[in-house]
């Protein structure tokens, strides 16, 4: 599986970032080696999930299963590591990833990222959770700062999705963590897990909007 790569790829670059140490950089560099080999489809911009022991595509529906939230993530994770190691290509592969995911894999009934959609777009899990909607912010928070295009009122609308479906229905301190394709909720826990992903997009959002208010641009603040 491609996923605790990326994990073990994140947990590198922290490493790196609190030490210092080129070692963490250089383990960092053989899982986005994979990502280059292996993992990416250069003709559909697609990342794959699920793989033989030759990193060939499993057979059947897993071999075409992608998930919209991993593109995501993936994505800017691509970018921190392009900043760190000098490999200025791979901001144009997290574009790429990112651009598929919006693509083909949104429901266009609420804007939100499906669970997981086929290389050829066809939604496979048509649940829409929490953490992918996060790491859309945090993707486009990472390429808005990468030379490209203009994502700001991108992430706006990322960050009122996330209110919109997920927080605010919510009673105060949780989240809905699953709805389904009509926008209904489908959530009857609010895992841990998620807690990770919603305060690293919105601590990222909130960062990115304190400097804009240091140097006196107009912000656009949620409405919670």
């Amino acid at each position: 599986r491609s996923n605790p790569h990326m994990h073990l790829l994140e947990a590198f670059l922290a490493w790196h970032q609190a030490t210092g140490e080129r070692a963490h950089l250089r383990r960092a560099a053989r899982i986005v080696d994979l990502f280059r080999s292996h993992f990416f489809d250069p003709e559909s911009w697609t990342l794959g999930e699920y793989f033989d022991h030759e990193w060939r595509p499993a057979p059947g529906e897993k071999g075409t299963w992608t998930e919209p939230g991993h593109h995501f993530e993936w994505a800017s994770l691509l970018v921190d590591f392009a900043g760190r190691s000098r490999q200025s290509d791979l901001t144009g592969l997290a574009r790429k990833l990112y651009a598929s995911a919006i693509a083909n894999g949104l429901n266009r009934a609420t804007g939100l990222a499906y669970g997981a959609v086929s290389r050829q777009g066809l939604p496979l899990d048509r649940v829409s959770r929490s953490w992918p909607q996060a790491e859309a912010i945090k993707a486009a928070i990472a390429l808005d700062g990468s030379g490209g295009p203009d994502l700001k009122p991108e992430i706006e609308a990322r960050v009122g999705r996330l209110f919109r479906w997920h927080i605010n229905p919510a009673p105060l301190g949780l989240w809905i963590d699953r709805i389904d394709e009509r926008g209904r909720s489908l959530a009857n826990e609010v895992p841990a897990s998620i807690f990770y992903h919603l305060v690293c997009a919105l601590t990222q959002y909130l960062d990115g909007t304190a400097r804009k208010d240091q140097y006196g641009l107009a912000t656009s603040p949620v409405s919670t």
